[in-house]
């Protein structure tokens, strides 16, 4: 495989919903397989931390969360390790390809989460309710994502065109439907 700086992919072809799909887009099963690890170690780490005072899990997870969605948004989501592992494990099933606009902005989120939880964890090693606050919204937003296929971010991403927010030339399909792909 070619190293390939990228985010999403447009296929040839592709239709979703019964629309021609000419945008860049992601597989939802892959993302949802590396929400759901992410889920295991989030709630893991945030176990260690808020139930036995040990802070250091957390501040691991905190990094590779960091590192992860940063490597998915700037690079490419294939060559971020969790990602990857969550392709891996549902490469068999039947891709539901979704655009991939929605999945960045939803990871841009993500991001700023773990750029935040990095000060706050890491760097000032703050404890109490600030980080648990943050680390219970990063585990809603990935139990959501891996449990219900509900990804907020591309909710949000939605009712942001919908107010007129964001004005892309092309809506491009959301996850479950909870989008237009009608031109704009």
């Amino acid at each position: 495989m070619k190293f390939k700086i990228q985010f999403g992919e447009i296929i040839p072809g592709l239709k979703i919903y019964g629309k021609e799909a000419n945008y860049p887009v992601l597989n939802e099963r892959d993302a949802r397989a590396a929400g759901g690890i992410m889920l295991m170690f989030a709630v893991f780490s945030f176990a260690q931390a808020f139930l036995l005072k040990q802070f250091v899990f957390l501040q691991i997870f905190v990094i590779l969360f960091l590192v992860e969605f940063w490597i998915r948004i700037i690079i490419n989501p294939n060559y971020a390790p969790i990602y990857a592992l969550g392709k891996l494990l549902v490469k068999k099933q039947i891709p539901e390809y979704v655009g991939a606009i929605q999945k960045k902005f939803a990871w841009a989120m993500g991001l700023i989460l773990a750029v935040s939880m990095f000060f706050i964890a890491v760097v000032y090693e703050v404890r109490g309710i600030i980080p648990f606050s943050i680390c219970g919204v990063c585990i809603f937003l990935l139990w959501a994502e891996s449990t219900l296929g509900i990804c907020v971010g591309c909710k949000i991403y939605g009712w942001l065109i919908k107010i007129g927010i964001i004005k892309p030339k092309v809506r491009a399909a959301c996850p479950g439907g909870v989008c237009s792909i009608k031109k704009s």
